[in-house]
């Protein structure tokens, strides 16, 4: 008969033998005084969870918490055990202030190093407690010195590569020799010393072999220097190594967003796997941005952050969206978050901008666009930022305009292949009068790249210098390569114009003037 053994003892059977339903039909047909044992809710609960009745879960584990005091004799489960099935009941119901209630609730003589994980990613993803975070995860690589996700996040949050180290042992190094390439690729990375990090990314897959994890990583740091498309290639080189990698997935259809790239966004969203809803949910959010769905686009990131609360790649499409939508006040606070969570995010900052331009408080942009210089270091971009946000400047301020070449001088410095720069510094070459020195520039960019709309500054400089069987020569080949360019469009049927140098000059300064630009 059924009664021979505990009745516990069924329960855990059915729920070990994966027999959720009949493990609950059970506590649900015997008497309440039968299944009275800690371990028989704690099945029970547990069988609730595969079973995602959480609500359902989480009452009997309480029943079972209150036991725990009276019957220790069955030690088989622990306070540990019903808290952190509690965490885990709470955290899929998106309760994240009770899921850290109930890791917190745990001793610390008792917590595991999944304890110490879980506590310190809830500490980072409600209240930004860096320095609990920061406790939690240094627990955990003491323990586990290969706990690569738990290093990670200390680089992140500003740990040294000297800290990461004191906490592992010499004999790691010697039996992981690519560790501490690893290492120092994250703290690169945290850095945003992006170069350095890809080289010593590299350096580990020579040795031992392609990674979709390291190829992604790679992929994130091209993204961070403004390298969409070298980004989209490394990006597509580790998903099609495994087409059930997900990893990052917000941050490629963001950059697939960039290129304009709709048909490819549109493809990896129908494949995208519902394991990973929070990157589905951002995905079609880019995917609606592209399609100027406005509505749906905030919807989807709104999904996304009622899950994972805190999380840049989801806050970062909601303030695009919103920039779109003309909800600047919105935006800006959403930006906000994001610098907050990660200073180092160029995109945030460039909606900060982007908004205030929007606003016309010139001032302000250009003090949130040297932000970004001091948060997003050794980025030519950032220096772009200055550099357009000073040049939007009303007329009136001709002096602080003039300051925008300097930028993108500077710019073009960290690295040569800025189109935009050399298309802006031409102009303002051309308006200065020093058309030879604003030639100088993008004959050496034309030299090793081949840019429709570099030509047709050639055509301009040459244009302006009275030249013009070479102007529509370059004219001419801008239009081969892109024939709806308007600049070089206009540059040709302003070659009999008297005004041709302000004809050619306005058109081309007004290229960049509205919307959400690409740096």
């Amino acid at each position: 008969m059924l009664c021979v053994k505990p009745t516990r003892e069924y329960i855990q059977n059915l729920y070990e033998a994966g027999l959720y339903r009949s493990a609950e039909l059970l506590g649900g047909v015997l008497p309440k005084n039968r299944i009275s044992a800690v371990s028989s809710l704690f099945y029970l609960a547990a069988a609730l969870q595969q079973l995602q009745r959480y609500s359902q879960a989480i009452e009997k584990l309480y029943d079972a918490l209150l036991l725990l005091e009276h019957d220790k004799q069955h030690v088989s489960i622990t306070e540990c055990d019903i808290r952190w099935l509690l965490y885990q009941c709470y955290h899929a119901l998106h309760d994240y202030d009770n899921a850290l209630l109930s890791l917190q609730q745990i001793k610390p003589k008792s917590r595991t190093v999944q304890v110490y994980m879980a506590l310190g990613n809830l500490y980072r993803r409600i209240g930004g407690n860096k320095k609990d975070a920061v406790e939690c995860y240094k627990e955990v690589v003491r323990t586990q010195p290969l706990a690569l996700e738990a290093i990670e996040n200390l680089m992140e949050l500003g740990q040294s590569t000297k800290e990461i180290v004191s906490l592992t042992t010499e004999t790691m190094f010697g039996k992981f020799d690519w560790l501490i390439d690893w290492i120092e690729g994250c703290a690169h990375k945290a850095r945003n010393e992006n170069v350095h990090a890809i080289a010593r990314y590299n350096q580990i897959i020579e040795s031992n072999g392609h990674s979709s994890h390291l190829l992604v990583k790679i992929a994130c740091c091209y993204d961070n220097m403004g390298k969409y498309g070298k980004a989209r290639e490394v990006f597509e080189a580790a998903y099609k190594k495994d087409n059930n990698f997900f990893e990052c997935a917000g941050i490629y259809a963001s950059v697939l967003h960039k290129l304009e790239d709709e048909t490819t966004l549109e493809r990896f969203c129908i494949n995208m796997k519902d394991g990973r809803i929070v990157e589905s949910y951002i995905c079609h959010s880019y995917l609606s941005l592209l399609k100027e769905d406005y509505s749906r686009a905030l919807l989807l990131s709104d999904k996304a952050i009622e899950i994972k609360p805190r999380y840049p790649p989801a806050l970062t499409v909601r303030g695009m969206v919103l920039f779109r939508m003309n909800k600047l006040t919105e935006a800006m606070v959403t930006f906000r978050q994001v610098i907050a969570l990660q200073p180092g995010c160029f995109e945030a900052h460039k909606g900060m901008v982007m908004s205030l331009l929007r606003y016309e408080r010139h001032k302000e942009a250009v003090v949130a666009a040297k932000a970004s210089v001091k948060r997003c270091p050794g980025q030519a971009r950032a220096f772009m930022l200055v550099a357009y946000a000073t040049s939007r400047y009303p007329q009136e301020h001709c002096k602080l305009k003039e300051k925008a070449k300097d930028f993108y001088l500077r710019a073009l410095s960290l690295d040569p292949t800025i189109e935009e720069a050399v298309c802006c510094l031409s102009n303002i070459y051309i308006r200065e009068g020093n058309v030879h020195e604003g030639l100088e520039h993008v004959k050496s960019y034309l030299t090793s790249n081949n840019s429709a709309r570099v030509h047709a500054c050639a055509g301009h400089c040459y244009a302006a210098l009275g030249q013009a069987d070479q102007a529509h020569y370059h004219y001419n080949i801008a239009l081969s390569l892109n024939p709806n360019l308007d600049s070089a469009l206009n540059g040709l049927h302003s070659l009999d114009s008297l005004d041709t140098q302000s004809e050619s000059h306005s058109e081309s300064e007004n290229e960049f003037s509205s919307g959400w630009v690409n740096l």
